[in-house]
């Protein structure tokens, strides 16, 4: 059960314990919080238009392995809207892998200054990439 929780892009069926999720979270300098247990529908991050009620945090798991022993695998979290400046506080947990609540604080602003620099790798033409 873990293993298929920690690789599938699904939601943990009903049946699942609480705490066999692998959970993250994020609390904006609003005081505002998202988190990876409470999924918003439709979820469309690939959608450029898509607006949905802030704050929201996504877990898209990209697959994996390992055995009964061993699991290795990879994500991308998806959060919105961008972070404004100021403390950023990423938590993460799961429970049944024996990992307690753990936090980290960031700085906001540390990530608009690195926006602010991005350039676009493809221009924009009919909205297709070459």
């Amino acid at each position: 059960m873990l293993h298929a929780t920690f690789f599938s892009s699904r939601h943990v069926p009903a049946s699942a314990s609480k705490g066999t999720e692998l959970l993250f979270g994020v609390q904006f300098p609003d005081g505002s919080k998202a988190s990876t247990g409470s999924i918003p529908s439709p979820y469309k991050p690939d959608d450029p238009t898509y607006r949905p009620d802030p704050p929201v945090l996504y877990l898209q798991n990209r697959g994996g392995g390992g055995g009964d022993d061993e699991l290795s695998g990879s994500g991308v979290l998806w959060l919105w809207p961008f972070p404004p400046a100021g403390d950023l506080r990423l938590v993460a947990q799961w429970t049944d892998m024996g990992m307690a609540e753990s936090s980290i604080t960031l700085d906001g602003t540390r990530f608009r200054d690195a926006a602010a620099g991005a350039q676009k790798y493809w221009p924009e033409e009919d909205g297709q990439h070459d």
